[in-house]
């Protein structure tokens, strides 16, 4: 474990730039595969290139994997200019970042940044009073809750050995990765100037039913989304692994049980 706590060695400054400029521009390219417009919301859609932001926490750690998720959704969003995606920025930034911790072990930063937007979701107008819109919160979030309580199990299970159960909470990282994203964009979407300034939805009660449109149908694809991030990332995490000096400077010895 020695030299892989020292990633400021020679040319290690060089070597995270261009990690993350490679990964960014690869996630740049893949945002532009066609997205899913959302259920009563065309402007919004999801973007199954979204699939490798947790795919770049697994590979480069939650910080550089965040700061790769966050170059390229900058760049898709800005060239060219795309007005309806600004306010979701943050969102593969936090996908990478959860997914990033949860892969190494570490369940405490990943647990409050999704319990910190549920909460904070309870008072935007959309849901709050939570005593009488707690059936739009709960169609809403459901799939996000179950994410929050895979977190430490993920963990948890994550310290016992075995190639099977690896690769099943390998897929577990990813979709709580993904639910975290999913999560803070409709902690974002439920704020006025978003959902009325941006998107021109009249009031607050019709947002509040743009959320109970087939609230099923989204955690569908949010495991299909996930299901996705494990295919990719498998052979790109062996890979990686293969390259001593990457297994070294990206720390993942620790997930030798993949290879």
């Amino acid at each position: 474990m020695g030299s892989e706590s020292k990633p400021e060695t020679k040319g290690g400054a060089s070597r995270v730039v261009a990690l993350i400029g490679m990964m960014a521009a690869i996630y740049y390219v893949l945002l532009w595969l066609p997205g899913i417009p959302c259920i009563g919301i065309p402007q919004i859609k999801m973007q199954v290139g979204a699939s490798f932001a947790p795919v770049m926490g697994l590979l480069l750690g939650p910080f550089m994997g965040a700061a790769a998720a966050f170059v390229g959704d900058v760049l898709k969003t800005l060239v060219p200019p795309q007005v309806y995606g600004l306010p979701f920025i943050f969102s593969p930034v936090v996908s990478a970042l959860s997914a990033g911790y949860v892969v190494r072990r570490k369940w405490k930063i990943p647990f409050a940044l999704l319990l910190g937007i549920l909460v904070a979701s309870m008072f935007t107008p959309v849901f709050y009073p939570l005593t009488e819109q707690w059936k739009v919160y709960i169609l809403a979030f459901f799939d996000k809750i179950v994410a929050l309580a895979l977190i430490p199990v993920t963990v948890s299970l994550l310290k016992r050995r075995g190639k099977a159960r690896f690769h099943l909470l390998l897929f577990l990282a990813m979709f709580i990765g993904i639910a975290t994203d999913k999560a803070l964009g409709c902690l974002v979407f439920s704020l006025p100037p978003v959902y009325k300034g941006l998107f021109g939805v009249p009031s607050a009660e019709v947002a509040r039913g743009l959320f109970m449109v087939s609230p099923f149908i989204y955690p569908v694809e949010y495991v299909l989304e996930a299901l996705l991030a494990y295919v990719i990332a498998l052979p790109l995490l062996k890979i990686m692994y293969k390259v001593g000096f990457l297994r070294e400077f990206l720390k993942l010895e620790e997930l030798s049980e993949l290879v």
